[in-house]
């Protein structure tokens, strides 16, 4: 299962987000409940002191009864007022009733008690049950003047007020949700920047470039990981070169045995005239020069591979023939005919020694596969992107399906008749790869044989 630590972020922030969203919400609801009700238990208070300021001379008058089961209509009773005035103190009215007790009589009561207790309510604040409604209720007794004044809110009226609050609250969090998600998305790749950049400053070494990570500008929380790196790389720069020493001095000491062995078996040869037993000499000498060539190519191979590189302009045309006159002897003993195509003078960047290593390890499977007085042809071709030297030979070839397989260390392919150990086109590839080339194997225009093309790119 693939990890994203981009999107483990973005979900771990957006959770927390929208945690603190609900915690928010829960929070602003109670505090909105405690304020809500301690303001609405005020006004309900408030009304029951006017109230019972206005009555009390009444009361202490014995002219109550000038009040007597007065009913207060809101519809009715708001003249004066204009229609959004009263538009706005019906919706009020609503929720709210009063009811005035003087001597166990209710006097004065609004409209809309009918389903009240027939009897006055405690003194101060209680809640109580009104068929399905829920009624906050405010009793102030007046023992002395026997006035009792009692006044109602619906609670209805209370939920739908912290409904509103909770929306107003939430909704523009909820609104600003992908507002968050894309400034979280663009925070959480803008934190992780340094990583790329390391990311990228790795992929873009040679596979030789062992040197540490700069840490001194990279975040603290990304500097653990950078050490760690480091750390693994010193290792490996260890491991590989305890390896390249131990490779160097194998292929040195294998050298002197096998020269030896090859210097006593070329005397032993020729002081022989047994015919059976120069042609097992042969044999002998034979698999030296192969057991020779593979520790040399072992040898190359391992060189090449830890070398460090440094790129500069070389000339192809001086790589080429430096690289044929090492050859020429071969390519005579088997009267092989070499063409070169030459073009204007290019230069490529690369190193001079490996170039002409790639060029050579090419030239010589081309020599070993091709028959005697066979053909051998180089061409130079070049574009404003790209320079290429392409190697065609007339020998066996390699089959299509095997193309990509040669270049693994020790593949061969089956059949093949010609003596090696398959590590040619190995170490070919490798340069390659060290000077930014790419090796493309295809068929010649003749049918017949293998083409070769190196191809560099041009800056």
């Amino acid at each position: 299962m693939t990890h994203d630590l981009t999107l483990r972020l973005f979900l771990c922030v957006s959770a927390l987000n929208i945690l603190t969203m609900i915690v928010v919400g829960i929070l602003g609801i109670r505090s909105a409940n405690l304020n809500i009700s301690e303001e609405y238990d005020a006004q309900l208070i408030t009304e029951a002191s006017v109230l019972w300021e206005i009555l009390e001379e009444d009361s202490k008058n014995e002219s109550m009864a000038a009040f007597k089961v007065q009913s207060f209509d809101a519809e009715n009773t708001t003249p004066l007022l204009e229609n959004v005035e009263k538009d706005s103190l019906l919706d009020y009215a609503q929720w709210r009733a009063f009811r005035v007790w003087h001597k166990d009589e209710i006097m004065m009561h609004s409209d809309n008690t009918d389903a009240m207790p027939p009897q006055p309510v405690p003194a101060g604040l209680s809640t109580i049950r009104i068929g399905s409604d829920t009624w906050r209720v405010f009793g102030l007794h007046d023992k002395e003047n026997g006035l009792v004044v009692e006044t109602y809110e619906n609670l209805h009226n209370r939920d739908l007020l912290q409904r509103d609050i909770l929306l107003d609250i939430l909704a523009p969090l909820v609104i600003m949700l992908p507002v968050l998600a894309l400034l979280f998305s663009f925070g959480v790749g803008f934190g992780l920047k340094d990583l790329r950049i390391i990311a990228s400053r790795l992929a873009a070494r040679a596979p030789s470039d062992l040197s540490r990570i700069d840490a001194s500008d990279i975040p603290a929380e990304i500097k653990p990981l950078a050490h760690a790196i480091n750390t693994m790389l010193a290792k490996l720069e260890t491991s590989l070169a305890h390896e390249r020493e131990f490779i160097d001095h194998a292929a040195h000491e294998l050298r002197t045995p096998l020269s030896a062995l090859k210097l006593q078996a070329q005397l032993l040869n020729k002081s022989l005239k047994d015919h059976e037993v120069k042609a097992q000499l042969d044999e002998l000498l034979a698999s030296v020069e192969r057991t020779a060539q593979l520790v040399d190519q072992l040898l190359l191979l391992s060189r090449v591979t830890q070398r460090e590189i440094v790129l500069e302009p070389v000339s192809v045309q001086a790589a080429l023939k430096d690289t044929i006159g090492m050859y020429a002897v071969r390519m005579a003993d088997k009267d092989i005919h070499l063409t070169l195509k030459e073009s204007s003078p290019l230069a490529v960047q690369a190193q001079a020694d490996l170039l002409r290593t790639l060029i050579g390890t090419i030239l010589d499977n081309a020599i070993k596969y091709t028959p005697r007085h066979g053909d051998i042809e180089i061409a130079v071709e070049h574009s404003p992107h790209q320079v290429a030297i392409a190697l065609s030979d007339s020998g066996e070839g390699i089959p299509e399906s095997e193309r990509t397989r040669v270049f693994d260390r020790f593949y061969r392919i089956s059949g093949s008749k010609q003596p090696g150990s398959g590590l040619g086109l190995a170490i070919a590839s490798q340069i390659a790869q060290l000077l930014h080339a790419i090796i493309r194997l295809e068929k010649p225009e003749s049918g017949k044989g293998l083409r070769v093309v190196i191809t560099f790119p041009v800056k």
